[in-house]
């Protein structure tokens, strides 16, 4: 039997909006929590090129990116964050024209500095918003596939509360925007699933296209609406006319939004290929047993939630229930996908969070109906232990959140060793800085940054007549942490740190900094 709720639209007693209300005030609190980490520094190595693409769009007015290993709707977004931004700042004086605008300063990938922090806030918000947007989402979705108000509560608290998604919600990148896409192509798939109008299939199809044009395992997301069609017809059959006008909204949203995929070709070609290959054949640090890596990452996230999640997979495969077959279609299809490359990370995984959470709780929820019409006795036991489950369903997720919410707040070493530096260093001194490094002022020393100190020989540094050598734990220590794999990185590592005089160490925060000293005796 198929449940549904009523519509696509947020509904219920006044009650249940309040909760609904103060779940989505938490979740965007927690969002705008940090938001500022790092500032006036820039440590997360993906968000920079973005920002000064974007810039750069809004100084000059060419609309090309010269740049598509991500799709470009994104950056197009932050671009029109600069119209009223701009705006304001001639009206207030501040600017008298957009080149006064300042891009970040990037000196190695992971170690930057802005001297207008404000326009990475303004930037990150539109990631904490578009974040926030998905918690109601996941609530309209989960009344409508089981046609009860606390599945909704409870998938949208789940998100809410998820440490994954509050982390990637601060920072200017895709995959907030990917996963409230395909949330909403669920939710439209929904609509076909049950009524089957043509504007809904359109939709579904532009949704997907956003999906695609925000991150491009979007395309997985093309399989909703497709299953949502053999659903409702209950025919496995390719000529209904409402399949190709899913295609022909896919392409059009997403060329809509990522035109000069079309305009300029051979470059989008060429760095979607790249993209390609990078996850294909490896990332240091972020590679190899792909599947194990998944269910490790999953369990220490969510706890019990894969769990719940497969036994309503399992309860709606039996009762041939379509809202729930629906819901089981991508998560699967796109693990089995990201399992079967190289490359591993949580990011990659965050699209199929909202999925496990909206089938979890259909599963609490049926547990508890089921329970209670059991015998009295009975049904009171079996009421506590669904509670205590909802309760680790929530709880346990929240516990890394916190833990992340205090981390992300604390003065690291990047800090601490970069005024460490700029202090007691000689002028002019000549350092060389890998990657995640400390900033290091480069109008008071020559600077040369590299992605890994040890991708040269010590002798190249002494003939080049470096005196300082800064390493960073967010590029070594990934060695370390699988020395069985990466033995010949961490042998390099081994030697440099041999070779040369560590003058000063850092573990502030909890985050190592070392900085060594290339003595004469090497020279």
């Amino acid at each position: 039997m198929d449940s549904f709720g009523q519509g696509g639209r947020i509904t219920g007693s006044s009650t249940v909006l309040i909760a609904l209300g103060v779940i989505v005030i938490t979740g965007f609190s927690l969002r705008v929590w940090g938001i500022d980490f790092g500032l006036p520094y820039m440590y997360h190595p993906d968000e920079p090129n973005k920002i000064i693409i974007a810039q750069r769009m809004f100084k000059t007015g060419d609309l090309d990116p010269h740049y598509f290993k991500k799709p470009t709707f994104f950056i197009y977004l932050n671009a029109l964050l600069y119209i009223p931004y701009y705006f304001y700042g001639k009206v207030t004086g501040i600017f008298s024209s957009p080149a006064d605008i300042q891009p970040p300063l990037m000196l190695a990938m992971g170690t930057g500095y802005t001297s207008m922090p404000e326009t990475i806030l303004m930037a990150r918000m539109l990631t904490v918003v578009v974040a926030t947007a998905t918690i109601p989402l996941l609530y309209v979705i989960g009344k409508q596939v089981s046609g009860k108000t606390s599945v909704g509560l409870i998938a949208a608290v789940a998100i809410a509360l998820f440490p994954a998604s509050i982390m990637h919600s601060r920072f200017v990148t895709v995959n907030s925007f990917l996963v409230f896409f395909i949330a909403m192509t669920v939710l439209v798939s929904l609509r076909i699933l049950r009524h089957g109008k043509r504007g809904d299939y359109i939709l579904a199809g532009v949704m997907v296209g956003l999906a695609i044009s925000s991150k491009y395992p979007g395309a997985l997301a093309g399989i909703i609406p497709v299953a949502a069609h053999f659903l409702r017809t209950e025919k496995l059959s390719l000529k209904g006319r409402e399949l190709y006008m899913i295609v022909f909204a896919i392409l059009l949203a997403f060329f809509l939004t990522t035109p000069f995929a079309l305009l300029n070709s051979s470059r989008f070609l060429e760095d979607t290929l790249y993209e390609s290959r990078h996850y294909s054949t490896g990332h240091a640090g972020m590679e190899g047993n792909a599947f194990k890596w998944y269910l490790g990452y999953i369990w220490k996230m969510g706890g019990i939630i894969p769990v719940l999640a497969l036994l309503e997979v399992g309860r709606g495969l039996v009762r041939r229930s379509k809202p729930i077959i629906l819901l089981s279609v991508f998560p699967v299809l796109y693990f089995i996908f990201i399992s079967s490359f190289e490359v591993r990370n949580d990011r990659t995984f965050l699209p199929i969070t909202p999925f496990l959470f909206l089938l979890a709780s259909s599963f609490l929820v049926y547990l508890l109906n089921y329970v209670r019409g059991l015998r009295p006795k009975v049904a009171r036991w079996g009421t506590l232990l669904v509670a205590g489950l909802c309760v680790i369903v929530i709880v346990y997720p929240f516990m890394e959140t916190i833990r992340n919410a205090k981390e992300i707040k604390m003065v690291d070493s990047r800090k601490t060793a970069s005024k460490w530096i700029n202090n007691n260093l000689p002028p002019g001194a000549q350092i060389a800085i890998e990657s995640y490094s400390p900033f290091v002022d480069p109008e008071r020393f020559s600077i040369m940054g590299t992605k890994r100190i040890i991708n040269r020989d010590p002798k190249w540094y002494v003939f080049h007549g470096f005196d300082y050598l800064v390493f960073s734990e967010g590029m070594y220590q990934r060695f370390y942490r699988e020395p069985g794999k990466y033995r010949n990185e961490v042998a390099a590592y081994d030697y440099f740190f041999d070779l040369f005089t560590e003058v000063k160490y850092f573990d502030d925060g909890g985050y190592e900094v070392k900085v060594y000293r290339i003595d004469s005796s090497n020279k």
